[in-house]
């Protein structure tokens, strides 16, 4: 690493990735270049109170996320979250992350859905003070209105709304399409695609 620990900026981008998709790539991307980011790791969600577990096996999860970002040093997968029995709280994994790289510039990015409803997550406001927050807005998104008061208040220096590329893609939609037999070529990586189709998965889940 050639530039100072101080400088060193790292940005944690977690959630479901069942499946990763194009939209998550693209988004990441976006942010880390409007971001100046030395450095980005997906996290795959454990035990999330917000979410419903995941579909795939965390091994698959897990698999399609080194086969999508392969190839760019700059990408890695960090699996803490899965590697833990309780409730996956984001204050709780983004203190381990900070204690792993004490000198780092750490920044959470999460989706406008996830910002809109910040003000419910566990000890959002520690995690404000503590780490940034960049909130990844697509084309035609609303801000609610506690996410909207979050901006106008005094913490509004730990928030960053950027505008990033609008793609209609979402790992529920993959799985409906899958179920339906129709190819999801496009959607994925092609190397995603092809995992997917090999170990025959989300063929027998349900929404």
């Amino acid at each position: 690493m050639s530039q100072s620990a101080q400088e060193f900026r790292l940005g944690v981008y977690g959630g479901s990735f069942d499946p990763i998709h194009l939209g998550h790539l693209r988004s990441a991307l976006e942010v880390m270049q409007l971001k100046n980011l030395h450095q980005l790791r997906f996290l795959p969600s454990g035990n999330p109170p917000h979410r419903a577990p995941a579909k795939a096996a965390d091994t698959h999860r897990i698999r399609m996320l080194q086969l999508a970002v392969q190839g760019d040093e700059r990408i890695n997968i960090d699996t803490r979250e899965l590697e833990r029995e309780d409730t996956s709280y984001s204050i709780d994994t983004l203190q381990s992350v900070q204690a792993d790289y004490p000198h780092a510039d750490l920044t959470l990015i999460i989706g406008m859905d996830q910002f809109s409803a910040f003000d419910t997550w566990h000890r959002w406001q520690e995690l404000l003070q503590s780490f940034e927050l960049v909130v990844m807005e697509r084309p035609g998104e609303t801000m609610s209105d506690s996410a909207r008061n979050m901006i106008d208040s005094p913490l509004q220096q730990r928030i960053s709304v950027v505008r990033v590329t609008q793609m209609d893609i979402s790992s529920s939609r993959i799985r409906q399409d899958l179920q339906a037999g129709l190819d999801i070529r496009f959607l994925v990586p092609y190397a995603v695609r092809n995992y997917i189709r090999t170990e025959n998965l989300y063929l027998n889940s349900v929404e």
